[in-house]
């Protein structure tokens, strides 16, 4: 009898709700250490009580406020549900977020600028006696306490006390980094452990004698065996891209075709790998590479979705694609291979990008190896016969983009005669 068919049935029988009747699924029951917990369950418990330990000690002697832990605890959660949901958004938006980071950043300042001794006994140079009265005025300065933790959900309001809103955006940024090293190795850790370390920490800073569910032995323990993982996956993923790297120049060699002076392409060769996000159907209904765009005028912007500039400059593209749409202009979107397409779509959301625009993503990192030197974003004007000019620097060079495509959609050929490479002469 086949054990692995019939756990497999019983799974997918629990997946569409057909369990025999009476019988409820199994329910996450809450986070805790126990003997049977993953190691990947404690290392995410390690993280939450590093990163709790450290800034509900350092932070509230900085800002002069003790963190609100629910408020700290309701970013972390909207943090990670906003990185699986594109819809969903933080409760903060990033002008506030801001504004806020820096009011409290003036505040530390000002906290910190009290404790500076006066120049007389900086002048003495009495390393001890200088250190000693810092951490003197340091101890003597207030710190205002932050409300209780009840562990309900916080709601973010305009008139929100600024420690809550403070709190909040740093329950962001610990998700974030939170998030990050999940990504580092290759997996999601699980959120509910990290809070869990994350409340029992601040629980210690309020109480040295508040016992930890992992000891401080088993904690560094973790740590060790979790940065021989990174190391050993680091190692991995370095040899893979070698292999990546090879198989991609022998993929593109066939593609590149005659060059410019500089080295690039002579035109767009349309052959070159795309993965769909949002293309007109029109267009391409089943897309598998560039060549639906053949013959066409061309607006091209190569993008990645981490980039502050290509952030600024996509609604200027917009625009763009909007105003010579008409007059027969395509616009051709591509991501960076190094995105993910849920971060594609979120940037596509913020840059409010409609169907003006045909979004690829460049997951065979094809077009990037041809087309980019490896810095976003590059702007491409192509003419229907695949020859085409390139812009590196969108917001110097913007105003004769605009005129080019005035100039491509009259019928005009745009013509680009790059300098090659500057070489030192031998001596």
């Amino acid at each position: 009898m086949d054990m692995k068919k019939i756990a497999l049935g019983s799974a997918a029988l629990a997946a569409f709700g057909l369990m025999a009747c009476g019988e409820k699924p199994i329910e996450k029951g809450p986070a805790a250490i126990t003997a049977n917990s993953t190691d990947d369950e404690k290392f995410a418990y390690m993280l939450g009580a590093q990163f709790g330990g450290q800034n509900f000690t350092i932070i509230p002697r900085q800002m002069g406020e003790e963190l609100y832990q629910d408020a700290v605890i309701q970013g972390v959660l909207d943090d990670v549900k906003s990185s699986k949901d594109t819809n969903f958004k933080p409760q903060m938006i990033p002008d506030s977020l801001q504004a806020i980071s820096q009011r409290y950043s003036a505040i530390a300042r000002k906290r910190y600028e009290e404790t500076r001794p006066d120049s007389a006994m900086m002048a003495e140079g009495n390393g001890e006696k200088i250190k000693a009265y810092i951490d003197s005025v340091a101890r003597a300065q207030p710190i205002a306490k932050a409300p209780a933790s009840t562990g309900a959900a916080i709601t973010i309001a305009a008139d929100s006390p600024d420690n809550t809103k403070f709190s909040y955006l740093l329950g962001l940024q610990f998700a974030h980094q939170f998030i990050g090293i999940g990504n580092q190795f290759q997996t999601e850790f699980d959120v509910d452990y990290f809070i869990l370390g994350i409340k029992e920490s601040a629980a210690k800073v309020a109480d040295s004698t508040y016992t930890l569910q992992l000891p401080q032995d088993s904690l560094n323990a973790i740590g060790q065996r979790y940065q021989q993982k990174l190391q050993d996956l680091r190692a991995a993923a370095i040899k893979k891209q070698q292999e990546e790297e090879a198989k991609l120049k022998e993929e593109i060699a066939p593609l590149r075709g005659d060059t410019l002076a500089n080295g690039m392409p002579q035109k767009f060769n349309l052959k070159v790998k795309a993965t769909k996000i949002a293309v007109d159907k029109t267009i391409a209904t089943d897309l598998e590479n560039l060549e639906p765009f053949a013959n066409k005028p061309l607006l091209v912007m190569y993008f990645s979705a981490t980039c502050g500039h290509c952030a600024h400059a996509a609604p200027e593209v917009l625009a763009m694609a909007k105003e010579f749409a008409p007059k027969g202009l395509i616009t051709l979107a591509v991501a960076s291979g190094g995105n993910q397409k849920v971060g594609i779509r979120k940037f596509m959301d913020n840059a409010k990008w409609d169907e003006s625009i045909n979004v690829v993503w460049d997951e065979s990192r094809q077009f990037g190896e041809l087309y980019s030197d490896g810095y976003v974003p590059k702007v491409y004007v192509v003419n229907p016969d695949g020859t085409y000019k390139m812009y590196t620097a969108f917001e110097s060079e913007k105003e004769q983009l605009k005129k080019d495509l005035a100039d491509l959609v009259s019928g005009k050929k745009v013509e680009w005669n790059p300098e090659a490479p500057k070489t030192e002469e031998k001596k």
